[in-house]
Formats: C-alpha cells, sequence, structure tokens
C-alpha cells in the first residue's frame, strides 16, 4: 500500500509499501549485533523498524501497522539464517500519541512486548535522551534497517541490516524544500544527503536516528525516489513531551 500525500506530490511520498515500510540506500552492512536495540517488525506482508528502549517495550513509527498479528524479532542480524541470539514476540498492547495520520505529525508508537527480552550483549535497549535540543544542521546522523537496498528493487529487501550516514539539516531549510508536498512541524526533524544516493528508504519505518550517541527520532517518511539529492528524509523528532507519554505509558503498565 503507497500512501500519497496529495495526488500532485507524487514524486514524495509515506514510507509505508505493500511488501516494507522504509529501507537503506547507498549504505553498508552494519557488523552483526553491534546495534542491539534494533527490532524487526512484521504485520502481515509489511515490515517495520523499530527500537528496544526497555525490557518489553519497542518504540516505533505511528504509521506502521500493529495488531495482534504482528510478530517482532530482537537479536537478528540476517533474516535468512537461524541465529541463536534471536528472540520472538508477539505484541501484548500499542499505543500513539497524538499521531495526525494525514501529516504524520507526532509519528511515534509505542509497543508492549508479549513478554520481557533476555538483555544481552546481542539484546539490549537504547538509552531513551536525556536532554533535548535541534540537532545542529551538518551533524552526522546514524539510520539502520533491513530491506531493498536499489530503487529498481522494489519487492526484495534486503537479508542483513544495513546501515547509512547522513547529515541533519534545520527544519527551516526542510520546510523550505518541502512546503508544497508536505508540512515540517516542530516535532519533526530531517536529514538530506545533498551528494545523493543515500538515504533510509520504503522499509525503515519506525527506526532509530541517531545523533552524537543519542536516539532523536523515528523514521518516518521520505522521497519516492530512495537518497533524492534534492528530497530530504523525515523523523519523528522525540521532544521532552514525548518522553514524558512514553515514560508514563511505561510506567503505568508495569504498576
Amino acid at each position: 500500500m503507497r500512501l500519497f500525500l496529495s495526488l500532485f506530490a507524487a514524486t514524495f511520498i509515506l514510507l509505508m509499501h505493500t511488501y516494507v515500510c522504509m529501507e537503506i540506500i547507498g549504505g553498508r552492512e552494519a557488523t552483526p549485533h553491534s546495534r542491539p536495540y534494533m527490532a524487526f517488525i512484521t504485520t502481515g506482508d509489511i515490515a517495520c523498524d523499530g527500537t528496544l528502549i526497555d525490557w518489553s517495550w519497542v518504540l516505533t513509527a505511528a504509521h506502521c501497522p500493529i495488531d495482534h498479528s504482528t510478530t517482532i524479532k530482537l537479536g537478528v542480524h540476517s533474516l535468512s539464517t537461524e541465529d541463536p541470539y534471536e528472540q520472538n514476540f508477539k505484541v501484548l498492547k500499542w499505543y500513539t500519541h497524538c499521531f495526525n495520520a494525514k501529516t504524520l505529525d507526532n509519528d511515534i508508537q509505542l509497543v508492549q512486548l508479549s513478554h520481557k527480552a533476555r538483555l544481552s550483549k546481542t539484546v539490549n535497549p537504547l538509552q531513551l535522551p536525556t536532554t533535548f535540543w535541534d540537532v545542529k544542521p551538518g551533524t552526522i546522523c546514524e539510520v539502520a534497517g533491513w530491506g531493498r537496498t536499489s530503487n529498481d528493487d522494489v519487492y526484495h529487501p534486503s537479508d542483513k541490516l544495513m546501515e547509512v550516514f547522513l547529515p541533519a539539516i534545520s527544519r527551516e531549510k526542510c520546510a523550505a524544500i518541502t512546503k508544497t508536498l508536505k508540512v515540517i512541524t516542530k516535532n519533526m526533524m530531517c536529514t538530506l544527503d545533498a551528494t545523493g544516493g543515500k538515504g533510509p528508504c520504503s522499509g525503515d519505518s519506525g527506526g532509530p536516528l541517531i545523533c552524537q550517541g543519542e536516539i532523536r527520532g523515528v523514521v518516518s517518511a521520505g522521497p519516492r525516489y530512495c537518497g533524492d539529492r534534492y528530497l530530504p528524509n523525515i523523523y519523528a523528532l522525540l521532544t521532552k513531551y514525548h518522553l514524558k507519554w512514553i515514560k508514563r505509558q511505561i510506567k503505568k503498565k508495569s504498576e
């Protein structure tokens, strides 16, 4: 299922397709298990990524479909190879926070796993940020995910976890570029590879955006032609209000 922002904005789509949500273009294979917080999420034939943030909680994008048929894998690197470190989960509950499906504002979803993860070197939560700041333009940020590594290969996700490094751009520059295609709110941030050929694509939705060692956002949307040098990738920005909501939900469900 492709979701278009408008009939006249066909070059800029929400990153949720029939088979995958977002994937990595122009990146490289991650060192196996170097990102122990990564979660692979599947609901029917749609896949997304997520971030383990607590023993039994995963953060992902609100536009990623979650229901009781959803499965979540932790501790996995290759999707086709049986991994002794792999842990599999169903979903107990899921929550979104003021999500606007039309604009993708607040594109954040919290998913409660069916049971607690067994923590180890290969399965370990990523700590949530303790300070809140707009990422300085030019800061190199990281995105990782499984999926399509070429714009020509629509239906085949990558077997291995891939990663890519991208420079952040200001919200003002992002808004100026996308003004006829997408509204950029204060709850969003953007990256843009001006050289072209690098970026997340249809299959990485919900994965973490990591800047200077901290998770700053969640992969949300991007250009139809992945790695377009003129159109940015968009992320839900983790604000102090989102973090208060996340902590409140976790505490409430743990009591």
